[in-house]
């Protein structure tokens, strides 16, 4: 069964339910107007038939005479009518033609009013069950009959089933308006339905074409709050799936080429040797000094790679000691120091008094080390390099790695920390593209940030952010 036919089944049981309830909760509340609807319905037929009865009786008519007329209206109205004596005993009962029903000699109804010559009204249950609703007039002194049987009491009854009849008639238009009340409930519920399904199917259809490869994918975000927020984040999750295939497609197509270069060498190399190109020593010592280098090149990029994927997927648990910041920045230094002599790069460091921070001390130097190997490369011959660390808050430290070299276009930031990533400067492309991505990872794994920002003809600046106190977890903000 489809969403759409549940859903629409769903809201027509609902609206049955509810209109069920309310015709129940009517049949209950107003069960007993009902009852004395239909006793308002009999005292009116009583009433003519009263005035009748006691005009007869003034007028000296006798009982048979006054009586022929109540048996007349007996048949003609479906009404049971009974004179009583003192004692409630039937002297003379007219009872209608199609009836089935044998009165007893006697009915067991009480007046409960004061005044005794007052009518009354009630219900009353025969020896054999079946109920009636009765109207009840005074007769004492009206009438004289010669045996001294005096009628007492004028009775008009109906059966609680006829009386029932009023329900039909009362309960036929609420029986309409809740036809028409179902019938526009179910086109509402198919519309709701309708809203409902519709962007889930396209959301379905949309997935099923990602399955197949097609990538292109984007719904529309309408509808109510919560099917737009669906929408809203199946095309956000469509885009993550198409920046993650277009990743892995220039993952593959990076690896390839990073590859090819080192293993034409080695091929080229290794074939001369083979074929004797290469046919003295110092040639032959070339080709092999040049075979070497390149292994160790492809295997420098596979285990940067593995590392970095190891990073990524947390399969790399990092050391938790304490570490002095400020030892390994000047340890850096030292590090870069002649390098940056070489180059005729002046190399400056300020190190403020810092908090020690928690984690793995190998791998921060490893961040430090990249960040400064990426700025002596991109600064030309007496350009200068600063690395400045400060406690810029209780909470978290910040180191800064600025070089004065040509800059990363603007267009270019966003994927400066992506893998295999190289941009395109005035310095030209070197590496790999994964020492930025590493450095990334290890930052993240300490509960820190790291963001980089460049003007092009100044320079670049790489800004790292590690937490100083991690007990207590502080947030770092975002630059």
């Amino acid at each position: 069964m489809s969403l759409r036919t549940r859903l629409i089944l769903t809201y027509v049981l609902i609206i049955v339910l509810c209109l069920s309830i309310v015709g129940v909760s009517l049949i209950i509340l107003l069960g007993d107007h009902i009852n004395r609807l239909s006793m308002a319905r009999l005292a009116d037929i009583a009433t003519p038939i009263y005035v009748q009865f006691r005009a007869a009786a003034r007028s000296q008519a006798s009982l048979n005479q006054a009586w022929a007329n109540l048996e007349e209206m007996s048949q003609e109205t479906g009404t049971y009518i009974f004179l009583l004596d003192a004692k409630n005993a039937i002297i003379r009962q007219a009872i209608p033609e199609d009836s089935s029903w044998i009165p007893p000699t006697k009915l067991e109804i009480k007046n409960p009013t004061v005044n005794r010559q007052a009518p009354y009204r009630g219900t009353y249950v025969a020896p054999g069950g079946e109920s009636f609703i009765f109207v009840a007039q005074p007769l004492t002194g009206l009438l004289k009959t010669p045996n001294s049987t005096n009628p007492e009491t004028l009775v008009l009854a109906i059966p609680r089933q006829a009386a029932l009849s009023i329900w039909a008639d009362f309960a036929k238009p609420f029986l309409w308006a809740g036809l028409v009340a179902l019938a526009v409930s179910i086109i509402i519920a198919v519309i709701l339905a309708r809203s409902v399904y519709v962007p889930i199917r396209r959301v379905t259809n949309a997935a099923e074409e990602i399955a197949h490869g097609n990538y292109e994918q984007e719904v529309p975000e309408a509808g109510t709050k919560e099917v737009k927020g669906l929408a809203t984040s199946f095309n956000q999750m469509s885009k993550q799936v198409k920046h993650s295939q277009q990743m892995l497609r220039d993952f593959v197509a990076d690896v390839s080429h990073e590859l090819r270069s080192p293993l034409t060498s080695i091929k080229g190399f290794a074939q001369a040797i083979v074929d004797g190109t290469a046919k003295d020593k110092e040639a032959q010592l070339k080709a092999a000094t040049v075979i070497e280098d390149e292994s160790k090149r492809m295997m420098r990029l596979v285990e940067e790679l593995l590392e970095f994927s190891r990073l990524e997927s947390g399969q790399i648990t990092m050391a938790r000691e304490s570490v002095d910041l400020k030892e390994v920045l000047q340890q850096c230094h030292e590090i870069f120091l002649m390098r940056a002599e070489e180059k005729t790069i002046q190399l400056k460091t300020e190190i403020e008094p810092l908090s020690p921070v928690i984690g793995d001390i190998d791998r921060l130097e490893q961040v430090f080390n990249n960040l400064l190997d990426n700025a002596l490369k991109h600064t030309p011959k007496e350009g200068k390099v600063s690395l400045v660390a400060r406690q810029a808050h209780p909470n978290f430290i910040e180191i800064s790695v600025t070089d004065t070299g040509p800059g990363i276009p603007a267009e270019q930031m966003r994927h400066v920390f992506e893998r295999f990533y190289k941009a395109d400067t005035p310095a030209g492309k070197t590496g790999a593209g994964l020492g930025l991505a590493i450095a990334r990872q290890i930052v993240l794994a300490h509960g820190g940030d790291i963001k980089a920002k460049s003007t092009l003809g100044r320079g670049t600046e790489f800004l790292v952010r590690l937490p100083a106190n991690p007990a207590i977890s502080p947030q770092i903000p975002q630059s």
